[in-house]
C-alpha cells in the first residue's frame, strides 16, 4: 500500500476525519454512530429507520440499537403511526437538534481543517471527481433503490 493507492488513500481519509470528529462528539456525550444519525435528521428530520440507515450507511440493526438509546437519552422522540417500529417517524427533540447543531460545527471545523490552503477552485474539482469515484463503486441494487425511492 502507498500513497497512490485509492483504497488506502480513501482508508487513510476516513480514519483521520472520524478520529477527529469523534474525540470532539465525545466530549458532547455521544457514542459511536450518534453523530452521523444527528447529523442526517437534522438535515431530514421525520424519517423512518429505513431511510437513516441508507443516508447514514449504516446497517439496519445497528440504526435500531442506536435510536434505542438516543431515545432513552432524550436526543430523538419515534412516533409510531402502527405497531411496526419500522414505519415509525424518528424526530430529533430540543435536546437533540442542539446536539446536531453542535455534531454540524464540529464536521464543519474538521472540514475547514482538511480544506486548509487549498484554493476553491481545487476543491470543486476533487470534489466532482470524488463524486464520480462513489458513482462507479456504488453497488447496482443500491443505485436501483434510491432511484425508485426519488
Amino acid at each position: 500500500m502507498n500513497d497512490r493507492d485509492l483504497h488506502y488513500l480513501l482508508l487513510l481519509g476516513h480514519q483521520r476525519t472520524n478520529k477527529r470528529i469523534s474525540a470532539q462528539t465525545r466530549k458532547e456525550g455521544l457514542m459511536p454512530g450518534q453523530p452521523k444519525i444527528l447529523e442526517f435528521l437534522l438535515e431530514h428530520n421525520a424519517c423512518n429507520q429505513k431511510e437513516i440507515a441508507l443516508g447514514c450507511a449504516l446497517d439496519k440493526s445497528t440504526v435500531t440499537s442506536l435510536l434505542s438509546r438516543m431515545a432513552e437519552e432524550g436526543l430523538i422522540t419515534r412516533a409510531t403511526p402502527s405497531e411496526d417500529r419500522r414505519r415509525a417517524l424518528v424526530c430529533l427533540t430540543e435536546k437533540g437538534r442542539r446536539c446536531a447543531v453542535r455534531v454540524r460545527d464540529i464536521c464543519a471545523q474538521v472540514d475547514a481543517l482538511a480544506w486548509r490552503d487549498i484554493p476553491e477552485q481545487e476543491r470543486e474539482v476533487f470534489l466532482q471527481v470524488f463524486r464520480r469515484l462513489l458513482a462507479n463503486l456504488e453497488e447496482p441494487s443500491a443505485r436501483k433503490e434510491s432511484a425508485e425511492t426519488q
